[in-house]
């Protein structure tokens, strides 16, 4: 099957990395606070390290993170992820929680030690401009660019295993470890690059998991959404859709809110995103756009307004 123009210009941007995030493998070695009940320990690739429930305590005198892993059948593998507790956290308290993916060459540490999102929260939280919320960061790099590829290739939008992951295996056990509003009004998702498009697969097909979508140049792969190609795109199952006509209302699409950005016409999807934005207007999908100045890359100055959108004040 030959590729597209756009899906060789997708695959070659994710296997060369053009954002700045860095492919240095991260080993880290964590101290946590004990209030707290959480474990952490270096993990091995063939044990899942998970949270302990954590009954009421003392509040948080800070935010506390820990990494932690999970076994996990969508992927067969070991899967990791990283946990940001807000300071405050009780244990009794019900929190907000955001689901948030990487881009394609980093990992599950690129959100809180490269990106410094943890130290943003902390701030907006303690300033009073952000509702305390719990994070959470997995390594989404399973489903790889050869797959990716090929699901843009045939046009299917079945449930990847990304998809599998988050909404079957990570968010049962992060609402059964942790004190958080286990419904869509408080589970949010979003993600850079790759993994902003992940978050807007997982998100539109899933709003009854998610009531908050951020894209942030999400690596669309394509750049018309015209006409029912919005509808096609995302049904899991075009060739079944016997009428599109309603897709969007009929799946409760309406009550999603969803941030989009992308750089400028540097930004290779930046055409795509702004195709997007027009057809979730269209559909009457709340759609908040946002193109900036730039490439393809993670704007480090807007954290604080994506936060911002998912919990602010």
């Amino acid at each position: 099957m030959k590729r597209s123009a756009e899906s060789r210009a997708i695959y070659r941007l994710f296997a060369n990395s053009v954002c700045w995030q860095s492919r240095s493998v991260r080993f880290l070695s964590v101290a946590i606070a004990l209030c707290c009940g959480l474990v952490l320990c270096a993990c091995g690739a063939s044990r899942a390290v998970v949270p302990s429930p954590a009954p009421a305590v003392a509040p948080l005198a800070q935010s506390q993170t820990a990494r932690y892993t999970l076994e996990s059948k969508a992927f067969d593998a070991t899967v990791a992820y990283m946990v940001y507790l807000p300071a405050g956290y009780d244990g009794q308290t019900q929190y907000p929680v955001w689901y948030a993916m990487h881009g394609y060459s980093s990992t599950e540490h690129m959100w809180l030690d490269e990106a410094g999102v943890g130290k943003v929260a902390d701030e907006l939280i303690q300033s009073g401009m952000l509702a305390p919320m719990i994070m959470v960061f997995p390594f989404t790099r399973y489903d790889s660019a050869k797959v990716i590829q090929q699901d843009m290739a045939d046009g299917k939008r079945d449930a990847s295993g990304m998809e599998r992951l988050l909404c079957d295996e990570l968010i049962p056990s992060i609402d059964s470890h942790y004190s958080t509003i286990p419904s869509p009004e408080g589970r949010s998702i979003g993600g850079f690059s790759m993994g902003g498009l992940f978050a807007l697969q997982i998100g539109l097909h899933r709003p009854d998991l998610f009531g908050k979508i951020g894209a942030y140049s999400p690596a669309l792969d394509t750049a018309d959404f015209s006409g029912d190609k919005f509808e096609r795109w995302l049904a899991t199952d075009p060739a079944a859709a016997n009428a599109l006509d309603g897709y969007a209302e009929a799946r409760g699409l309406g009550k999603l809110s969803i941030y989009l950005d992308c750089g400028d016409a540097r930004d290779p999807f930046s055409a795509g995103a702004a195709s997007l934005n027009q057809a979730l207007a269209a559909r009457d999908i709340a759609v908040e756009f946002h193109p900036h100045d730039g490439g393809h890359s993670l704007r480090l100055d807007l954290l604080e307004q994506y936060l911002l959108f998912y919990a602010g004040k």
